[in-house]
């Protein structure tokens, strides 16, 4: 059983960087509803990196089955801050909570067809809302989701931004971010 988990770890922290180009993983099937639909297994962003060393937000909250794990952090090429944590969704209110501090985030999500209104390349918005006012956006593309069984690349990333796909070796350690808050400190 502990095997099992910590497979669970090592494939969400590198479905984690995928939101800054480490584009070959494991992906799962995702249904949502409304208001959220493409919340879950989709590859979030807070914008395209603009060089190598540029870092960048990102977000993916794994969904399959009863499993709900997910990962946010601030990551280049080179450098990686990486928090991992189970999460819960009713409607449009996302939990996020973060074993290594246990702290739990309450936030409100929101996701939209933003294709007018958001940067280039990107098609979708998420905005997380937190209790105490805080609010931070993340964009994706409809090609971004992460689906069962395959292990595509995300679609056109390499080519929007060539020096966000880093060398991935099984030598790279995901350092945890240590402020829980900074998937809203921006």
């Amino acid at each position: 059983m502990a095997r099992s988990k910590t497979s669970k770890w090592v494939s969400l922290g590198l479905a984690a960087t995928v939101g800054i180009g480490a584009y070959e993983f494991g992906l799962f099937d995702c249904a949502s509803t409304n208001g959220v639909q493409h919340l879950a297994n989709q590859v979030w962003i807070e914008r395209l990196p603009q060089n190598d060393r540029d870092q960048i937000h990102h977000l993916v909250l794994l969904e399959q089955g009863r499993d709900r794990f997910g990962g946010f952090g601030k990551s280049s090429q080179w450098r990686h801050f990486l928090e991992i944590f189970a999460w819960h969704r009713e409607q449009n209110r996302l939990t996020l909570n973060l074993p290594q501090d246990r702290v739990r985030l309450d936030l409100e999500a929101r996701v939209w067809e933003c294709e007018d209104e958001a940067p280039e390349p990107f098609e979708l918005c998420l905005e997380l809302k937190s209790e105490r006012g805080h609010t931070a956006r993340y964009y994706s593309r409809f090609d971004w989701v992460i689906e069962g069984g395959k292990a595509p690349h995300i679609e056109g990333l390499p080519e929007l931004a060539p020096h966000a796909a880093p060398a991935v070796s099984a030598g790279i350690e995901f350092i945890p971010d240590a402020d829980a808050q900074a998937l809203l400190a921006r």
